[in-house]
């Protein structure tokens, strides 16, 4: 997300830029000092002559303008560019300065603040050390607000990791287990009854049936005539016929 929020600031940044140099810049006003002091060290290829006078930021300056002199071969127009240099890497700085103070929403917010802001891209047509100086200023702001981020993430860390020490852990008293004896079930005889699979479940007839009839025992007898009768059928001629004779 942060390479993605550079890349949108740096893109804003340059375009808002170029629109303005396009449309509105009609003059470009360059510093008397810086140029004169340009324009000596001319044909020096020696870092000693830009620093004669002290290292300063001037001399920085001019030391750097005259290094874009060398591509653009005018110090107006390099100037222009150079001050475009530093405004964009500034925008960059002032994001990450934010960043490290809030988070990267607010970076972006202040980036995109001083990339479009009107007062900031018109000092684009004055070639002075004021570009150059905010760049050095912010940079300085980005390492220490980068190490003061740094130092509250430990000590932020520190805290927590001692506030844990110190609470004491919840931890579930060990209660004593009861101890029973087990039946011994190697034995057991296995009722059909305990099988719950093999239990036949009836299942009520809700249609009407016939009453059963009541069991007669057949507790009668047969009186006989006399003790030698023996049930045998005869014709009309008083033969029997089931006798053997």
């Amino acid at each position: 997300m942060t390479g993605l929020f550079l890349i949108i600031l740096t893109i804003m940044a340059i375009a808002a830029r170029i629109y303005y140099i396009n449309n509105w810049m009609s003059e470009v006003k360059i510093s008397e000092d810086i140029y004169n002091a340009a324009q000596v060290s001319v044909g020096t290829a020696k870092l000693s002559a830009f620093f004669a006078d002290g290292f300063d930021i001037q001399s920085l300056y001019i030391s750097n303008l005259y290094a874009a002199f060398v591509v653009f071969g005018n110090f107006t127009v390099a100037g222009v560019y150079l001050n475009i240099l530093y405004q964009v890497l500034t925008v960059l700085l002032i994001y990450v300065s934010a960043r490290n103070l809030t988070n990267q929403y607010v970076g972006l917010g202040a980036g995109l603040a001083s990339a479009l802001l009107p007062f900031y891209i018109a000092k684009l047509s004055e070639v002075t050390v004021f570009n150059m100086g905010l760049f050095i200023a912010f940079v300085f702001c980005s390492i220490v607000t980068f190490a003061a981020r740094i130092i509250y993430e430990k000590r932020v860390g520190k805290k927590a990791v001692k506030k844990e020490m110190q609470e004491p852990q919840n931890i579930a008293p060990v209660t004593e287990l009861e101890v029973k004896p087990v039946q011994d079930m190697s034995m057991k005889e296995i009722l059909l009854d305990d099988l719950e699979d093999n239990k036949i479940n009836y299942i009520e007839n809700p249609l009407p049936v016939p009453k059963r009839k009541e069991h007669k025992e057949m507790d009668f007898a047969i009186e006989l005539s006399s003790e030698n009768d023996d049930y045998d059928l005869k014709d009309m001629s008083g033969k029997d016929f089931y006798d053997i004779e």
